[in-house]
């Protein structure tokens, strides 16, 4: 990737080929069922409370009204989460001014690492609309929970720290909080603006450019 980014030491070289880079087969759905934008069901979403970058608390329900992309991944993610995040900050960039009707929520799946300055350092490299999010073991486990998200520490003898492997999807939420639909974390910038133009157009009330 061309722009550079901060990345946190004891991570290793090329320690990327022991991540997951597809999607995970999702549990058995409970809770929520919704009809996605092509018209198939899903059970995916719920309300979180979490501590941004800022150490502020942060609640989903403040985002009603807006289209909101959730993504769970860790700062230590060599290249999967960096590319996600990437991707949708240069989707956000192409939007211009309705970009502010657009949330994106990262929720760390490595709270014991991704300490709110560490966030705060990490969300530097991307869109300011991004907010990194991060909590207790328990808190964070609910928000996976809900969203049908897999992660588990991985440990190769070759490499001092280890990594996650995790489901590396962006879910996208509505404006009531429900699923509309969902892309991968290699999904083109261009891809991304015209499925977030698309929702919003169903959603939102377009800004003239």
């Amino acid at each position: 990737m061309s722009k550079r980014f901060i990345i946190f030491p004891l991570i290793g070289v090329a320690i990327g080929l022991g991540l997951i880079l597809g999607f995970y087969k999702f549990q058995q759905p409970s809770g929520f069922v919704y009809k996605d934008i092509n018209g198939s069901t899903a059970s995916i979403g719920g309300d979180f409370t979490l501590t941004d970058q800022f150490g502020k608390k942060r609640s989903t329900t403040e985002f009603r009204g807006k289209i909101v992309l959730v993504y769970f991944g860790y700062t230590y993610c060599p290249d999967v989460c960096p590319m996600a995040l990437e991707n949708i900050t240069k989707a956000l960039q192409s939007l211009q001014k309705d970009r502010d009707k657009i949330a994106v929520l990262f929720i760390s799946v490595d709270p014991a690492r991704d300490t709110t300055e560490v966030l705060k350092l990490y969300s530097t490299n991307f869109d300011p609309n991004i907010i990194m999010l991060n909590g207790s073991q328990d808190a964070v486990q609910d928000a996976m929970a809900k969203y049908k998200v897999y992660a588990k520490k991985e440990k190769k003898e070759e490499f001092s720290d280890y990594l996650m492997n995790h489901t590396s999807v962006v879910y996208v939420m509505g404006t009531s909080g429900e699923y509309l639909s969902s892309f991968a974390h290699s999904t083109n910038p261009d891809v991304i603006k015209s499925t977030l133009l698309k929702v919003l157009q169903s959603h939102v009330s377009l800004s003239p450019q």
